[in-house]
């Protein structure tokens, strides 16, 4: 009984690594114009049966017309030394690399590996083409390496123009000394992991934490963002659609942030979102007058329909990139494929818009938005989103439980949430209602709950959220006891002790994404005349860095018992450093022992 954490629980559960990297060798060549060739020659070898699964079946994928991909070898390696070759039909060509609803030119390889086995190798041999550059004449590109996975000998060797302009950052990497030879540099970085560290809960990208190597022909994200918006400045005419559209939409509205709210909410409600990326469309948006007749596109689409609206009323806005994987910090070397998002930034308004966020209110961005490093593309500046403040991010549960004798529980959730949690609740409840309430509600109550969710305002873009819940639990309670009412008795879609200290690990050696929020449960149980309380907890008032926590049990009357639990969370980033969890370990601790706390009754 009670609510299993489907929201916020504070944990995305570690797993032990699946493989390990036995060799990585990779060689690039960069012509003048950012076209490039790679091979690649890679052991893998299988340290878990799920590592065994993931290397079963490797999926590479390219773009026909701007890249080119060929597997030259693939084996596997038998612990007994014996090799299994990939065969001909081993070798699959395909289309489209993901599930999600959208159009795809994407062409895929999928490499299986015959009987690969816990501490078998697989060992891959490719060319890949970069043979279109995305940019311009440039060449960008990314190594990354976790500190979780083991690696015994990687090395990347770069050969390009010897007056090529390269931006360098090696980190976690060492390099050879560069070799100059026929107009020509070749430059070599080795690196290794012997001591691979346990993946831990809610840990940053690899990206933030691990071992990187960005190379970049550009100067700086100015020097991009100028190459960026020239490939933008056709997609946002002011068609007369376009401004008829923003005119009747805007009829009667004075300031312009109400006319940016009224033109936000159209695209975020009326512009299905769809994972475009056909040649360079992972990169360039249609026109805005496109995406207007369509009614779809993807984050690009989004950005640019929004630009073209808001210009209509004299409202300037430019694209801004932004990474919405767990990624805090941004390389000084400017690639822009540490981005995989774009949204908006209203300069007058001061304000960072996503409307492919459905459920985000104006003016509120989404928790994977929050406190990241973006550029601008109208001026290349390189600044940070807002953080999430506790001040306009709340969760409140208000609970009335009826105890019958037989120990059943009937109760009623009112559920109140403002800002980012308003656009998570609503995602959640969306899905849960398609997926349908039983099953969210049993997994989150338990078996044999029966329950009504009335899912309430879902579809507003409102900055609060409300919806309730009804529930019928039976054989709830073990009467007539002696037994104890366990504190997560009634609905409620947090986790305090998650929020607080997620799976509460003794210590950490990576920075890990953490949210702020105020959240709060007010509980009232009434208790038949057959039960008799005989402990209420006390009452706590805990504070450290950033979070605290007061608990408050009562009895107003005999029948009646009331528990009010406020846990205020309020960091100053999006992630929290090692040394800062080591700072509070000790308080946080003493939080989540008083938040287990239980009323005994007889």
């Amino acid at each position: 009984m009670g609510a299993v954490v489907l929201w916020l629980s504070g944990a995305r559960a570690a797993t032990p690594p699946p493989y390990e990297i036995v060799k990585s060798n990779i060689e690039v060549e960069v012509q003048p114009s950012g076209a490039y060739m790679e091979s690649r020659e890679v052991v893998y070898r299988a340290l878990t049966e799920a590592g065994a699964r993931t290397l079963r079946q490797v999926e590479l994928s390219y773009t026909e017309g701007y890249q080119t991909y060929t597997v030259l070898h693939a084996y596997t390696l038998k612990k007994d030394g014996t090799r299994v070759d990939v065969p001909r039909e081993g070798v699959m060509h395909g289309f489209g690399v993901t599930s999600t609803p959208g159009f795809q030119d994407l062409k895929t390889i999928s490499v299986v590996f015959p009987n690969v086995e816990v501490g078998d190798e697989v060992a891959l041999t490719t060319v890949f083409g970069q043979t279109r550059p995305w940019f311009g004449q440039s060449y960008t590109e990314d190594f990354i390496y976790g500190r979780s996975i083991a690696a015994s000998d990687v090395s990347i060797g770069l050969t390009a123009p010897s007056d090529m302009h390269l931006q360098v950052e090696a980190n976690g990497l060492t390099e050879q000394a560069p070799e100059t030879l026929g107009g020509k540099t070749r430059r070599i970085w080795h690196y290794q992991n012997h001591t691979p560290i346990d993946p831990e809960d809610d840990q940053v990208d690899d990206y933030d934490s691990g071992a990187r190597l960005v190379v970049s022909t550009f100067k700086d994200f100015r020097e991009f963002a100028g190459v960026y918006s020239n490939m933008l400045s056709d997609r946002t005419e002011v068609t007369p659609e376009i401004r008829q559209l923003a005119d009747s939409l805007t009829a009667g509205l004075k300031s312009d942030t109400e006319k940016a709210r009224v033109l936000y909410d159209w695209v975020s409600v009326h512009i299905a979102y769809l994972d475009i990326v056909l040649g360079a469309g992972g990169f360039v948006p249609h026109k805005a007058s496109e995406v207007l007749a369509n009614k779809y596109g993807d984050c690009k689409d989004h950005v640019i329909l929004l630009q073209a609206l808001l210009a209509a009323k004299g409202i300037r806005s430019t694209p801004v990139l932004i990474n919405a994987e767990d990624r805090f910090t941004l390389s000084p070397s400017p690639s822009p494929l540490a981005f995989n998002h774009l949204i908006s930034y209203v300069p007058s308004l001061q304000l960072y818009l996503d409307s492919t966020a459905r459920y985000a209110p104006f003016g509120v961005l989404p928790y994977s938005d929050a406190s990241k490093p973006v550029v601008r593309i109208e001026d290349g500046a390189t600044v940070r989103t807002p953080r999430v403040a506790a001040a306009g991010a709340s969760v409140r549960a208000v609970s009335n439980l009826t105890v019958a004798p037989d120990g059943t529980i009937d109760g009623d959730t009112q559920i109140v949430a403002m800002g980012a949690p308003a656009a998570d609740l609503r995602a959640l409840m969306t899905a849960a209602n398609a997926a349908g309430q039983d099953i969210y509600i049993h997994k989150a109550m338990g078996p044999g709950v029966e329950a009504r969710v009335d899912l309430g305002n879902i579809n507003d873009l409102s900055p609060t959220y409300r919806y309730s819940a009804h529930y019928h639990e039976p054989n709830a309670l073990n009467v007539p006891g002696p037994a104890t009412i366990p504190f997560n008795v009634a609905y409620k879609p947090f986790s305090f002790t998650g929020l607080v200290a997620g799976d509460l690990p003794g210590k950490r050696e990576k920075s890990y994404v953490c949210r702020s929020m105020d959240s709060e449960e007010d509980l009232t149980i009434h208790l038949p005349a057959n039960l008799h309380v005989m402990v209420l907890p006390r009452a706590q008032n805990l504070a450290t860095d950033e979070m605290g926590m007061t608990m408050v049990y009562s009895k107003p009357d005999p029948a009646t018992v009331h528990a009010d639990i406020k846990v205020h969370v309020d960091h100053p980033s999006g992630a929290c450093t090692p040394e800062y969890y080591a700072r509070v370990h000790a308080s946080i601790t003493q939080m989540t022992t008083a938040l287990r706390a239980q009323i005994l009754y007889q």
